[in-house]
């Protein structure tokens, strides 16, 4: 049975935002044709929304349009991988590192409770309320800090490192590992521990870029290798 989203007429960001959302879950794996023809029909737009959706997607890296020919979802780029875990763990733990050093209470409250629902959706094996939760607590720490925008420049950065969790997250004990993670980092800030806290950050972010080798191995068709 063919679905269909009712979006607002010419709603490009609410194409967008579902087709990105599809591409990082790998719901559209690496190598996927896009018809701009079914696209239309499945959000219920025009073409204009869709054409400006993809173009979106290809200034992220995520999509690749061969024009008068076709488009696909891109594969999983490791080098840019790389360059963006470098940025986001460099960011991320002088973040834990400062709010450790005066940790607020209305903080620690809200990422125990993040941390108790990534818990109960473990169990229940909701992999996509997990993974959602997972962008919430960095999210919570980059708002602490009043870093917002900053939060959104390195989630645009951060696709290939998203689809490499997605790939990661199924496996063995991931999704306890990160829960662990979560809790570690919670518990240095909670302590007032800057060096802790940074050190348990460095801990979890190095965990889906140190698999990237295996995980290529595994799917290679789904990687992107450069001459």
């Amino acid at each position: 049975m063919s679905l269909s989203f009712s979006l607002e007429p010419e709603s490009s960001p609410g194409v967008h935002a579902d087709l990105r959302r599809r591409i990082i879950a790998l719901d559209l794996p690496p190598g996927s044709p896009l018809s701009r023809a079914e696209l239309q029909a499945r959000y219920a737009v025009s073409s204009t929304p869709v054409r400006d959706a993809l173009l979106r997607l290809k200034e992220e890296g995520l999509v690749e349009i061969y024009p008068q020919s076709r488009t696909v979802v891109s594969r999983i780029d490791l080098r840019h991988a790389r360059e963006a875990h470098f940025l986001r763990s460099s960011v991320e733990r002088n973040i834990v590192r400062t709010l450790a050093s005066n940790p607020p209470d209305a903080l620690v409250r809200k990422l125990r409770h993040i941390v108790s629902l990534q818990e109960q959706y473990a169990q229940e094996g909701d992999l996509e309320a997990f993974a959602g939760l997972d962008m919430a607590f960095h999210e919570t720490l980059f708002d602490a800090s009043g870093y917002q925008r900053l939060f959104a420049v390195i989630r645009r950065e951060s696709v290939h490192i998203d689809r490499l969790r997605a790939l990661h997250l199924p496996l063995g004990d991931k999704v306890a590992r990160i829960v662990a993670d979560h809790r570690r980092v919670l518990d240095a800030i909670a302590a007032g521990s800057p060096e802790g806290a940074e050190e348990a950050m460095a801990h979890h972010l190095s965990q889906s870029i140190a698999i990237a080798n295996m995980l290529s191995r595994d799917r290679p068709d789904y990687f992107r290798y450069d001459p």
